[in-house]
């Protein structure tokens, strides 16, 4: 026998480690969903929420994009329900966005801070759960942005407005889709997941801190059938002969 019986358990350590494939810490999900909880308390108590919308809002982006991953993945019960810890955790952020809505209301900033750490965070857990579930790079990238700015989009519909991640303006889903990119690619080149999340969030938080202070933003879309259609119909001029210089062409 190659190993000692002693050794076997050692053995068993070490095939499981190297079959299973990398993970994030534990915290990171749910540091992810106490910022986004936050965030979506920040902003029903700017918006005058009662305690139910204030609470419905934080559920709704803390837990949304992570919801939306595990359908999109078909990974069974979302692990967000399995696990009470949560819906805890955001009815913790709910209610303390509700009694401190006027500090929040004073530091929009902070209330930014928290969308930005929340945007980041989720962005690496949802590319991190796709590359797990065997997807390769771009559907892996589509799922990260999807998991960031889902919380998001469920927040402004129960709020009643247009998703402020669909519309011009300064960088949320441009900066989710960076992180991800940054994300696989770093997995991609043998860093490990902590590293890639890691430098996801900076990106991603840096990018949305500095769309705001420099004023970054997307465009609306622009339409340039016009310009195309009279280019198309116009009729090509003739050519001149490059001897006389003038149209000799026989008509």
């Amino acid at each position: 026998m190659l190993f000692p019986s002693t050794l076997l358990p050692l053995q068993d350590g070490i095939e499981d480690l190297l079959s299973s494939s990398p993970q994030l810490p534990d915290w990171s999900t749910y540091a992810a969903v106490a910022f986004g909880g936050l965030a979506g308390a920040a902003f029903a108590a700017r918006r005058g929420f009662d305690f139910i919308g204030v609470l419905g809002l934080a559920v709704a982006q803390g837990l949304g994009g992570l919801l939306l991953a595990s359908i999109l993945l078909q990974t069974g019960t979302p692990f967000v329900l399995t696990d009470g810890w949560y819906l805890v955790i955001v009815t913790v952020a709910g209610i303390v966005g509700f009694f401190f809505a006027g500090l929040i209301a004073r530091a929009v900033q902070s209330a930014i801070l928290f969308d930005a750490l929340s945007l980041g965070l989720l962005c690496a857990v949802g590319t991190n759960m796709a590359m797990r579930s065997g997807l390769n790079n771009p559907p892996a990238v589509f799922i990260g942005v999807v998991t960031a700015v889902g919380g998001m989009i469920l927040r402004d519909v129960l709020a009643g407005r247009a998703p402020e991640v669909l519309r011009p303006g300064i960088f949320i889903a441009f900066a989710a889709l960076v992180g991800a990119i940054v994300f696989v690619v770093l997995v991609d080149i043998g860093a490990t997941r902590t590293f890639a999340q890691f430098v996801t969030v900076v990106v991603v938080t840096a990018l949305r801190f500095l769309s705001v202070r420099f004023h970054w933003a997307t465009r609306e879309a622009k339409d340039f059938s016009d310009r195309v259609w009279r280019l198309w119909g116009r009729k090509p001029a003739d050519a001149l002969d490059p001897v006389t210089g003038h149209n000799d062409k026989v008509r």
